[in-house]
């Protein structure tokens, strides 16, 4: 059964970092030590001691997928670059504060470049703390700014994790005043400042809280917290790109009332994102599809161990997380390394689930591929020793040969399956752009006959306008021509009265004339 995890021990757990079939795995050695161990695939090196000792450390890769690794020795900070061994450096002093105890650490990197490492600093004389966060630009340290100060003890621990925008979000616990609560900030790489602290848990009890960003920007945090005598699992949600302005979705416990402390992280296997928390030897998981959560079957553990991973997304954001194993052989002196489970990408649609059925295919090929070379070397090895062994030594070798000849052939069906996927695939792209191209076609073609139209329309409307002018320049003459005639009626009709008037004067003249009778 898992013991409960201070946080000390939370310290202690050993780094896997992951970047395709490379690994690294830092852990301390049985002397105090600091320990790497590379791996290709699923082949390991032997571990090796590093050159700098250390109280503390944290790891992680960078846009390069190179490790860098932070430790801590008597108060000073050393940053490590794991390069082939060739040209690995001497680790660099970037930081000291001996005044200080610091702790927590947590580190990440952007894709950009740069490496992001916070830690918490106590004073015990001032009785205060201050969590800080050093960035690495890719060529030097800059100065720490201070994410938030108070005063209390060393418990206010966090998570981190990283954006497609590069933007820090950081979840953490300050403890003071026997009580404890939750926040929430946010650092903008293009200001260059953290956002102001969001109250999270209205809870006075909170621990280990752990906080991820999925595919589509959705951030999710996950908490510890104890009401009225037992432990609970919470949980919020901000969704999507809109993150600033979207707001959190109200807290939810999404675990019953436990007994016992539970431990509970965020975690990635297969590239999906999970919940999970560990009650007893019981691990519990839910695993996020379609913007929903689902509950998956449990696993039971006998010596569960605890890891911090960081590793890539399929869209080459940062993964940071912790996983479980069962580390039960390691009391029997197994390697560490041997308890870690095969490295997935994160992979979704059909090209991606190809590529990741493609890649286990091809794993699966390098691991016969490997079983059938020794057992090749087994077959000549048990060649040379025919002479000297009876009918068993004659059995074993053709029980060898018949595996070797299953393992040709299933080499050769797996092969054969994936040529087949291959070819299916470029059928329904070269059918695809076959559609597309008569879809261009059509189109062009309707477009030319709508301008064919549309020139056709323009002409009939030029003579349209044409003989809109003719007609109206004829009413403009028509119209001159009545007002001339007008005119000329006037005159006449001036004349026409001009003439009566003479002529009744001259009936008058000659009525006075007229000799009576």
């Amino acid at each position: 059964m898992m013991p409960f995890y201070p946080d000390e021990r939370l310290q202690e757990c050993p780094c896997w970092l992951v970047s395709g079939d490379q690994q690294h795995l830092i852990f301390s050695g049985s002397g105090g030590e600091l320990m790497l161990q590379r791996g290709t695939g699923g082949v390991w090196d032997e571990p090796r001691r590093l050159a700098q000792r250390g109280e503390k450390y944290c790891a992680a890769l960078d846009s390069n997928r190179l490790p860098h690794l932070v430790i801590m020795d008597r108060g000073s900070f050393y940053h490590l670059i794991l390069a082939p061994e060739q040209e690995e450096k001497p680790p660099a002093l970037f930081y000291r504060d001996e005044s200080k105890e610091c702790c927590h650490f947590l580190l990440t990197g952007d894709r950009k470049g740069a490496l992001h490492f916070i830690c918490l600093a106590l004073d015990s004389a001032a009785k205060g703390w201050w969590l800080l966060h050093h960035r690495f630009s890719g060529s030097s340290w800059e100065e720490p700014r201070v994410i938030d100060f108070g005063s209390g003890t060393l418990k206010n621990y966090g998570d981190l994790a990283v954006d497609a925008r590069n933007c820090l979000h950081l979840s953490y616990r300050i403890a003071g005043a026997g009580q404890a609560g939750l926040y929430y900030r946010y650092f903008d790489p293009e200001s260059g400042y953290w956002s102001k602290a969001f109250p999270l848990s209205a809870s006075s009890a909170v621990d280990y809280p752990s906080i991820a960003v999925d595919e589509k920007q959705n951030l999710h945090v996950l908490w510890r917290t104890f009401l009225e005598g037992k432990y609970y699992i919470y949980y919020r949600f901000m969704g999507g790109p809109g993150w600033k302005t979207g707001g959190w979705r109200p807290e939810t416990a999404i675990s019953p009332g436990l007994a016992e402390p539970p431990f509970p992280y965020i975690s990635y296997h297969s590239g999906d994102l999970f919940i999970e928390w560990l009650e007893g030897g019981t691990l519990r998981r839910y695993r996020f599809s379609d913007d929903q959560w689902e509950r998956t079957s449990p696993l039971h553990f006998e010596n569960p161990l605890l890891i911090r991973s960081n590793s890539f997304s399929l869209e080459g954001s940062p993964l940071n997380y912790w996983i479980l194993v069962e580390g039960g052989g390691t009391a029997a002196g197994a390697p560490l390394s041997s308890f870690l489970p095969a490295a997935e990408d994160n992979l979704d649609g059909d090209f991606n689930r190809l590529h990741r059925y493609s890649d286990k295919l091809i794993g699966r090929i390098s691991d016969l591929s490997t079983a059938k070379e020794r057992l090749e070397r087994e077959v000549k090895k048990r060649s040379k020793e025919m002479l000297l062994f009876s009918q068993q030594s004659e059995r074993t070798m053709r029980q060898l040969r018949k595996s070797l000849d299953d393992k040709d052939a299933e080499i050769k069906k797996i092969q054969e399956d994936f040529d087949r996927i291959i070819g299916n695939m470029k059928q329904k792209i070269e059918q695809g752009s076959r559609q597309r191209e008569a879809e261009r076609k059509r189109y062009l073609e309707e477009l030319q006959e709508l301008k064919k139209e549309r020139r056709q329309i323009e002409k009939i409307l030029q003579e349209k306008e044409k003989t809109i002018s003719r007609l109206e320049a004829r009413i403009r003459e028509q119209h001159y021509r009545i007002e001339k005639l007008s005119e000329e009626n006037e005159m006449l009709l001036a004349k026409t009265a001009e003439g009566w008037s003479i002529k009744k004067f001259w009936e008058r003249i000659a009525l006075h004339k007229k000799p009576s009778r």
